[in-house]
């Protein structure tokens, strides 16, 4: 029965939802680390993930999408596979490249805001099953 109580621990908390938003702000934050690097290269096409639609998306489902596993035998509980849409922004005629350092260093702290929000309401959500699994110490 281990299914059972993992998904009525997780899958009656946020943390499926908060796991997707931090693993949404990882990805995006590589991107925009790549633009940044690439910023002076001619031709370079500019990537990003549309952050709120994707996570609209995964919260949809996110009652039915188990635990996800780091390890193949890790945790029992079907793994939840959900690739995000990269958008590809082309530079404008003329332009040699469709980074803009300024937009890209503000996404950057946009997104270290959504990342640090997700994080401090992860560690919550895992204090208040360590308090409950504790008995109220």
């Amino acid at each position: 029965m281990p299914g059972a109580i993992q998904r009525v621990i997780f899958d009656q908390t946020a943390i499926p939802r908060l796991e997707r938003a931090l693993d949404l702000t990882a990805a995006r934050h590589k991107l925009l680390t790549q633009n940044v690097a690439n910023a002076e290269t001619p031709g370079y096409v500019r990537k990003d993930i549309d952050f709120a639609s994707e996570l609209r998306a995964s919260m949809g489902s996110a009652s039915s999408t188990g635990v996800r596993t780091t390890r193949p035998g890790h945790m029992t509980g079907q793994s939840r596979v959900h690739a995000c849409k990269v958008i590809k922004e082309r530079p404008a005629q003329g332009e040699a490249t469709s980074v803009e350092l300024d937009q890209e260093m503000a996404r950057m702290a946009e997104n270290q805001l959504e990342y640090n929000i997700s994080a401090h309401l992860a560690r919550g959500k895992f204090e208040t099953l360590k308090l409950a699994i504790r008995g109220g110490r």
